[in-house]
């Protein structure tokens, strides 16, 4: 999923350093610091996933848990 955005950042990184190595830190650093903020603030995958639909659970307690069973507040 983050592939594209990893591999445009390396192009862009080699370009600048190519360049210029002042070009490099004005612009890949600044680029990589927005890709890793872009990162922390999406959503993870289980938190994307809609609930299940249907009877009530049938588990042993009914404390609210995500998919992998990490405890939820």
């Amino acid at each position: 999923m983050y592939v594209i955005p990893l591999i445009v950042l390396v192009v862009l990184a080699l370009i600048a350093v190519a360049w210029s190595p002042i070009f490099a830190l004005i612009v890949a650093v600044p680029a990589f610091i927005l890709f890793l903020a872009y990162v922390g603030i999406s959503r993870r995958a289980d938190e994307k996933v809609k609930p299940p639909v249907g009877p009530s659970r049938t588990v042993e307690s009914d404390n609210p848990k995500g998919i992998w069973g990490e405890p939820r507040p």
